[in-house]
C-alpha cells in the first residue's frame, strides 16, 4: 500500500518506504518505540512512541488516515500485535506541503499504551546531530525494490550515518530544506512502501533520541543515494506543543 502517491518526477523522489540491506530484529526490546500503522489489518506506515498516548509520524502518512486505523506496538511481527490501539485523533504540521514534502511531521493520539520493555517511549531530539553520527533505522518496508518487492513480516533494522545538508543537496538540490535530515547513500537506504513515518534514532550517551521520521528518497530505492527524514529538532516547539 503506498502511503504517499505524489512522486517528485523531476528529482525521481518519493515517500521513503523500505529498508534495503537490513537485518531481522529478533527482540521486542530492540527499538521498542517502533509501531506499525494499519488499515483493515494491513501495514502501511511506521511511527514512533513518544509518550503513552502520542505517536510521532510523517504528515504524508496521515493524509488518508481514519479513526478505524490502528497503531500496533510491542511486536517484531506486524501481523502479531503485542498491543493494539485505535487512532483517536491526528494532526499534521500546518506548513506541510505535499508538493515539496517539507514540514513532513504529524502526531497521532491513542489511548494509553502499557509501557514496558517491549513498548517504550523515545525522547524527541531537540538538537541537530553532526554529519557522520551513526543512526539506527527500523521498519517493515519493502526489502527490495521493483514491483516484486514484498513487505516483510519481521521488523528490519540497519545502521547508517547522518550526512550534511551540503552532501544531501549534491544528490537532491534545493529539494532539501532545513526541516530535513539526510542519511545513508552507501549501501543501506530507507527510501522506497512501508517505512514512512518510522524512526531515525541516535544513541546519545546511552539515551536514544528520535532525530527524524522517514520521509522521502529515491523512487527506485537506489542504495547509492541518500534518503531524507523530517528533522525533529527543526520543529521541536510544534512537537512539544502537541504532547
Amino acid at each position: 500500500i503506498l502511503c504517499f502517491l505524489a512522486v517528485l518526477l523531476a528529482h525521481a523522489a518519493q515517500s521513503a518506504d523500505r529498508i534495503v540491506n537490513g537485518a531481522d530484529v529478533t527482540s521486542t526490546s530492540f527499538a521498542p518505540w517502533q509501531v506499525s500503522l494499519q488499515k483493515s489489518g494491513s501495514h502501511f506506515c511506521g511511527g514512533s512512541v513518544i509518550s503513552a498516548t502520542r505517536i510521532m509520524c510523517a504528515a504524508h502518512c496521515v493524509q488518508t488516515i481514519a479513526s478505524s486505523t490502528t497503531v500496533v506496538a510491542g511486536t517484531v511481527n506486524w501481523k502479531k500485535p503485542g498491543q493494539s490501539r485505535q487512532v483517536q485523533a491526528w494532526i499534521s504540521h500546518p506548513s506541510y506541503s505535499s508538493q515539496t514534502i517539507d514540514y513532513d511531521y504529524s502526531m497521532i493520539t491513542i489511548s494509553a499504551l502499557n509501557l514496558n520493555s517491549a513498548v517504550a517511549a523515545i525522547e524527541v531530539a531537540s538538537q541537530e546531530y553532526a554529519a557522520g553520527t551513526q543512526a539506527l533505522i527500523t521498519g517493515w518496508g519493502k526489502t527490495s525494490g521493483g514491483i516484486f518487492g514484498q513487505i516483510p513480516d519481521n521488523l528490519q533494522f540497519a545502521y547508517t550515518d547522518l550526512i550534511s545538508q551540503l552532501q544531501c543537496k549534491a544528490s537532491w538540490g534545493n529539494q532539501v530544506t532545513d526541516r530535513m535530515q539526510c542519511a545513508g547513500g552507501v549501501g543501506v537506504n530507507s527510501g522506497c512502501q512501508g517505512d514512512s513515518g518510522g524512526p531515525l534514532a541516535v544513541n546519545d550517551n546511552g539515551t536514544w533520541k528520535l532525530v527524524g521520521n522517514t520521509s522521502w528518497g529515491s523512487s527506485n530505492c537506489n542504495i547509492a543515494v541518500p534518503s531524507a527524514w523530517s528533522k525533529n529538532s527543526a520543529a521541536y516547539s510544534w512537537i512539544m506543543s502537541h504532547m
